[in-house]
């Protein structure tokens, strides 16, 4: 498997961040795969892949997704809504105390901590969207 998109319409040979690091280490087996790269595309620019992707791979995980998931997967007392509202700074104790809510990484990642299989779907996506994407890719550039 290669790490390096070849684009031929642009010129542009594309890699990703952690490509690019391993890469500029002399005589790694990353540095000989560009080098390889560069010297079958001669004139052709080398790109680091933005990190825009991983940002849209939770698109619709918001606040108001993640109460209506808790209210239909949590415990007869509550409690799992009762963490959230705690850790959103909305419950009673929270507003009376004027704490700062957690932040959206923080809720994020304890949301994925209580519902697992939330997590597991959105990495399925992520997977599926990226193949879509590189088989649309392989299809406009033939």
């Amino acid at each position: 498997m290669t790490n390096i998109t070849i684009n031929e319409r642009k010129r542009e040979l594309v890699i990703t961040k952690k490509f690019d690091k391993a890469a500029s280490q002399f005589g790694s087996p990353e540095y000989k795969e560009l080098r390889e790269a560069k010297l079958d595309h001669p004139g052709f620019k080398v790109v680091v892949k933005s990190t825009k992707q991983k940002r849209e791979a939770f698109k619709g995980l918001d606040y108001a997704y993640m109460e209506k998931y808790i209210i239909a997967h949590d415990d007869e007392e509550k409690t799992i809504m009762a963490e959230y509202e705690m850790l959103r700074g909305t419950s009673e104790v929270a507003k009376a105390l004027l704490v700062e809510p957690a932040s959206y990484f923080e809720m994020k990642e304890w949301f994925f901590v209580k519902f697992p299989e939330v997590a597991e779907f959105h990495k399925k996506r992520e997977k599926a969207l990226e193949e879509i994407k590189r088989a649309s890719e392989a299809k406009k550039a033939a």
